[in-house]
């Protein structure tokens, strides 16, 4: 894919003087009795970028994407004599089962080595913060792989705290290869680089200048003008946020002029404007090559194409034979934690279980329904629901064995189960929720149990418009048939405390618990543990086979165009 190419000409950026090779307070002087090279009038180079990646290893046991291949990947594009340099947009240190039991090292070790040069220092190397490195309630862990790390991490509006009731400082304050901005000479030319985090990971030890829309942008002005004052001729934002905000990022800010994206985990971009805004498929599966132009002017055009890294894309020796040697610690780590075998066969399926983002993000799969089945089935309700988001394998369990290691990543999180009660209209305000943003494969969508219903799309693949209404939606009562949707009827539900308590953090306003406001009555006796829940209802089924399907339960009805 090559889409076609965007231009920026930012006034404020013209004219601009050459600055050194990495800056992030102005530019060196220049020694004595020498007068500075003039900036030359173009410069090409080429941005290898990924982002969210969570397994060092990549998808399917390895047979796709991994930062192994990343590395062929970056030594291919490098052999081709052009300066690149490798863009990370956030997600790394957590979540994955790896990250888990080994705090996440194992990412940091392999990263390093994305150079070739175990104890060298990567100049080529930036990353942006997503909101999954401050999953860890100890901020020593954030400070300590950050501090390992031999590359560069990039914070416009992110402040480090000792105390919650502080105001905190820049992250750059505590660690030196953390900048509030970069301006990197590339082919000569200064080119400027900002990052941006959304704040949806509260944490006492940081703050973000984010969730006030004013201190946002005050926040990225600041950033615009410590590149200017440092000689940056083109801007490019590294944003680890929704694809909305980046979009709005690009209509505010038109002097960025390329938006290096992360957060929803699936391949996307967006044209604002002449901004080009683009995000790789989550744990490497594809990477995206962007071919730059900066004109002597400012303007920045792009021209990119979206890699896929399967299994004809060799991996790196040294990088694998680094992830391989941090399967065997997850193995020791688990066993020695959990007494869990983590190759131990605890189940089969005889069907496909999806797992992957974009499948349980944006779509009915048979491992969401066998385990939304488990919800509403072990808590007797009339329908079960919970988040794609919630279920963080993020890979598929082909027909055959089901491994200690698939439930690790399907359990990553130690939700419970609760169960309540909700009216059939606020089930309607539920479901219009849940398909909201499936373009983009939110974490808010829902697998379902005890529920069928179709949702209408229309508008633009750009900015299309999904509408459910009472008709298309019809529930299973517990133990009776389907039957329209009750608006005024009361239906018991089973879901995750985390839905109950913090669905508002993905739209549903129904679950305001967690922000001092209220959610619907609990009529449960307890929460119960999901993992064990499951573990439990594998083991009753005949030859502890789970047979689950696809079968309707959720259908998109497109438009006729």
């Amino acid at each position: 894919m090559s889409p076609t190419s965007g231009a920026r000409s930012p006034k404020w950026l013209l004219g601009l003087v050459l600055v050194g090779a990495v800056s992030c307070a102005g530019a060196p002087a220049s020694p004595p009795g020498t007068r500075p090279a003039a900036p030359p009038a173009e410069a090409r180079f080429t941005i290898l970028q990924i982002n969210d990646v969570y397994k060092i290893e990549g998808l399917e046991g390895g047979r796709l994407g991994g930062l192994a291949r990343v590395r062929t990947l970056r030594k291919r594009l490098e052999s081709e004599g052009r300066p690149v340099l490798v863009l990370h947009a956030g997600d790394l240190l957590f979540p994955s089962v790896m990250s888990k039991y080994l705090r996440a090292q194992p990412m940091i070790r392999v990263l390093n080595l994305l150079d070739g040069d175990p104890g060298a220092f990567d100049p080529a190397l930036f990353v942006v913060f997503g909101n999954h490195e401050f999953d860890d309630r100890d901020p020593g862990t954030l400070l300590g792989r950050v501090a390992e790390s031999d590359f560069s991490w990039v914070s416009s509006n992110v402040r480090y705290r000792s105390v919650k009731s502080d105001n905190g400082a820049p992250l750059s304050s505590r660690l030196a290869n953390v900048h509030d901005t970069v301006v990197k000479e590339v082919s000569g030319v200064p080119v400027g680089i900002l990052g941006l985090t959304t704040d949806v990971q509260p944490r006492d030890y940081v703050a973000y200048d984010y969730g006030d829309l004013r201190e946002r942008r005050a926040a990225v002005d600041r950033a615009l003008q410590s590149l200017r004052a440092g000689g940056a001729r083109a801007v490019v934002a590294l944003t680890h946020q929704d694809l909305d905000e980046d979009e709005r990022l690009a209509r505010d800010f038109p002097a960025i002029g390329l938006v290096v994206g992360g957060h929803e985990h699936i391949f996307l971009q967006r044209k604002v404007g002449r901004t080009w805004i683009t995000k790789a498929d989550a744990d490497a599966k594809t990477a995206i090559v962007h071919d730059v132009r900066i004109s002597s002017d400012g303007s920045l055009e792009d021209t990119f194409r979206k890699v896929p890294l399967g299994a004809d894309v060799e991996k790196d020796a040294a990088v694998d034979g680094e992830v391989q040697a941090s399967l065997a610690e997850l193995a020791a780590a688990v066993r020695t934690q959990t007494g869990r075998e983590i190759q131990e066969v605890v189940g089969e399926t005889r069907n496909l279980l999806e797992g992957v983002e974009p499948a349980v993000r944006g779509r009915e799969t048979a491992l969401g329904n066998f385990l939304a089945d488990v919800l509403r089935e072990r808590m007797k309700t009339d329908v079960g629901f919970l988040n794609g988001g919630a279920i963080r394998i993020n890979d598929d369990i082909p027909p055959g064995p089901i491994r200690n290691y698939d439930l690790e990543g399907i359990f990553y999180f130690d939700n419970q189960v609760v169960s309540f009660e909700i009216t059939g209209a606020q089930l309607l305000d539920l479901l219009r929720t849940s398909v909201s943003k499936v373009h983009t494969g939110h974490g808010r969508f829902l697998q379902v149990s005890g529920i069928r219903f179709r949702y209408r799309v229309a508008g633009t693949p750009e900015e299309p418009v999904y509408t459910v209404g009472p008709s298309d939606v019809e529930v299973s009562p517990r133990g009776g048939s389907f039957q329209p949707l009750d608006l005024a009827r009361t239906y018991s539900a089973a879901s995750l405390d985390y839905m109950w308590e913090n669905g508002y953090r993905d739209g549903y306003d129904l679950f305001a618990q967690g922000r001092g406001g209220t959610s619907p009555r609990r009529i449960d006796s307890g929460a119960q543990p999901w993992r064990a829940m499951t573990e439990e209802t594998i083991r009753s089924l005949p030859g502890r086979r789970v047979t689950t399907a696809v079968e309707g339960r959720i259908v998109r009805v497109d438009a006729a165009r």
